[in-house]
C-alpha cells in the first residue's frame, strides 16, 4: 500500500502542476483580453489651439475596446506640448483625433454664437461641454424643437449683470446655422454626458 501511495504522488503534482498552469494560462489571456488598460483622461477643459499640460491629464484604467484610437498612458510624454485639435472637457477620454493643430473648424462643421438668457443654460457651463440646443416648442403642448443634438461648447462670455451668456458653439454646418439664426434669448443648452 505504501508503494502504491508513493508511485501515485508524482502524479498527483504533475497534476497540481499542470492546474496551476492553466490557471495562469487563463490569469495571462484574461489581462489581455478582458482586463483594463490605463489611458489618458483630460482632467480639466482645455481651449482648441491651447497646448496640453501634465495638469491637463489623469490615468483611468478601462475596458479595452471601449473606445477607437484611444492614447495609452505610456505616450504621456508625446502628448504634453501638443495643441488640442478641439475644445477638451474634463472626464473626456484623449483620443488621437483630438491632438494636434488640424484645422477648425473641421470639415462639415461651423462654429456659432447663441445669446442665452440666466436659466437657459447649466450653471457650470465650460468650454468643452457637449451640449444639446434647443428651441421653445412652436405650439403650446409641442416638444421643444432641437435645434443642434450635438454641439460642444467652444466659448463661454462673462455672464451680464442679468445672468445673460453668449456661448459658441461647434455643430454640424446645418446645425451651426440654425443655432446662429434664431433669435436672441430664445435659445436653452442642455448639457449631455462626456461621449453622449
Amino acid at each position: 500500500m505504501a508503494t502504491r501511495r508513493l508511485r501515485a504522488l508524482p502524479y498527483a503534482a504533475a497534476g497540481s502542476v499542470l492546474v496551476v498552469g492553466a490557471v495562469v494560462v487563463l490569469s495571462v489571456a484574461f489581462v489581455k483580453v478582458g482586463g483594463r488598460v490605463p489611458v489618458l483622461v483630460v482632467a480639466r477643459p482645455v481651449q482648441v489651439g491651447q497646448a496640453i499640460g501634465t495638469d491637463d491629464l489623469k490615468v483611468v484604467d478601462i475596458a479595452p475596446g471601449t473606445l477607437d484610437a484611444v492614447v495609452s498612458a505610456d505616450d504621456e510624454a508625446h502628448v504634453v506640448g501638443q495643441p488640442a485639435a478641439l475644445p477638451l472637457v474634463a472626464g473626456q477620454v484623449l483620443t488621437r483625433s483630438l491632438i494636434g493643430a488640424g484645422t477648425f473648424p473641421p470639415p462639415g462643421f461651423a462654429v456659432a454664437t447663441a445669446d442665452l438668457k440666466a436659466g437657459s443654460f447649466p450653471p457650470h457651463l465650460v468650454a468643452g461641454g457637449h451640449v444639446e440646443v434647443v428651441a421653445p416648442a412652436s405650439t403650446a403642448g409641442a416638444p421643444a424643437q432641437v435645434v443642434a443634438g450635438s454641439a460642444t461648447v467652444t466659448e463661454v462670455s462673462a455672464p451680464s449683470d442679468q445672468g445673460d451668456v453668449v456661448v459658441s458653439v461647434l455643430a454640424d454646418a446645418d446645425s451651426a446655422k440654425a443655432v446662429g439664426s434664431a433669435q436672441a434669448g430664445t435659445l436653452s443648452l442642455v448639457l449631455l454626458p462626456v461621449g453622449g
